[in-house]
């Protein structure tokens, strides 16, 4: 197909990972591609589960945020198939972009830009992805198992692309942080968030470990617990509630609220702890230590603001890991980090 795309249109990032976490593993990359353009920003395209519409709402690299609709849930969308493909193109098209970055190594968003006759079009090069490429560098078949993160980085390697980050890193409004941080000025410090969300079962510490962790925090002079997860983990509150001694002024619990909105609060949380989840990442990203309970998952090793506790042979396990990472040793953890942050 012909590039019939106008040269001075805008340039795209297709990054079609759903997760929260998959596109916090993406910022060094994403704000390192918008740099390279002379007008310092990027579309962004991806699926509604990265909440990117709300990560980047105030990050000047990104310009806009626009919707894969890929199958999730059971219900195909319409971006599936080959005439996904064919609407894709039909999106691609109306924006007018000059430039497409693809990250990710599927054939079918690079066809997609094809078909939408975008001029530059940047990716991996892996197996069919090539031949709709017509820009390199590309990244060797034998990195097509690499982890997302490391494929990315390669990729800017080879590009020459410099990333100005090296860890993930956030940029919210400082207006917004400002109110949110003035909301809760008179609850007690130091101030913990407790990241209760997992998305799988296995990924799971439990309530009543939440709640025992709280009350040992308690003890150890932690003053306000900010509880972040969604409605699955309202059951957890009234176990936590009691551990605390019923005390409303210590507790913040976000399960009703809109991501932006923990945004806002998160970055002054003095510490984080919680389940290998988006909000891991998130409180990272924003610059809060954190330790990550990874009892079932391998440990991150993006951020060099987590820290990985794992069962006490070292060796996450689906069937038990989680269970196996005991109170205390997460109170441990928390000593350790404190008598650092301390010193």
């Amino acid at each position: 197909m012909a590039d019939v795309v106008a040269a001075d249109g805008k340039v795209a990032i297709i990054q079609p990972l759903p997760g929260v976490g998959d596109m916090v593993w993406h910022l060094p990359h994403i704000h390192a591609l918008a740099k390279a353009q002379p007008e310092g920003a990027v579309a962004v395209i991806t699926k509604p589960r990265s909440r990117a519409d709300q990560l980047f709402a105030a990050d000047p690299a990104v310009s806009e945020v626009i919707w894969l609709d890929r199958a999730q849930d059971g219900n195909g969308g319409a971006h599936d198939g080959v005439l996904g493909v064919l609407r894709l193109a039909r999106l691609l098209r109306s924006h007018h972009f000059r430039r497409v970055y693809v990250l990710h190594h599927s054939w079918r968003y690079a066809c997609a830009a094809w078909l939408a006759g975008i001029p530059e079009r940047f990716g991996y090069g892996m197996g069919r992805q090539r031949r709709f490429l017509n820009r390199v560098p590309f990244l060797p078949e034998s990195m097509r198992r690499d982890h997302p993160l490391d494929l990315a980085t390669a990729w800017l390697k080879a590009a020459g692309i410099a990333e100005p980050e090296q860890e993930p890193l956030l940029r919210l409004d400082p207006a917004a942080v400002a109110r949110a941080q003035a909301a809760y000025a008179d609850r007690p410090r130091p101030w913990i968030a407790l990241g209760l969300g997992s998305s799988e079962p296995y990924k799971q510490w439990g309530a009543e470990r939440y709640a025992a962790l709280a009350a040992a925090l308690s003890e150890a002079g932690w003053g306000t617990f900010f509880l972040l997860g969604g409605p699955d983990e309202k059951p957890f509150l009234p176990a936590i509630r009691a551990a605390l001694g019923d005390d409303p002024g210590r507790l913040v619990q976000s399960f009703d609220m809109k991501m932006g909105e923990i945004l806002a609060f998160l970055g002054a949380m003095d510490l984080y702890v919680g389940n290998d989840t988006s909000f891991l990442n998130l409180a990272a990203a924003s610059g809060v230590p954190a330790i990550g309970l990874f009892g079932a998952t391998p440990p991150l090793t993006h951020s060099t603001a987590i820290t990985a506790l794992l069962p006490p042979d070292g060796v996450p396990d689906k069937a038990d890991g989680m269970a196996r990472i005991t109170v205390e040793a997460v109170m441990e953890a928390v000593a350790a980090h404190k008598a650092k942050s301390d010193g």
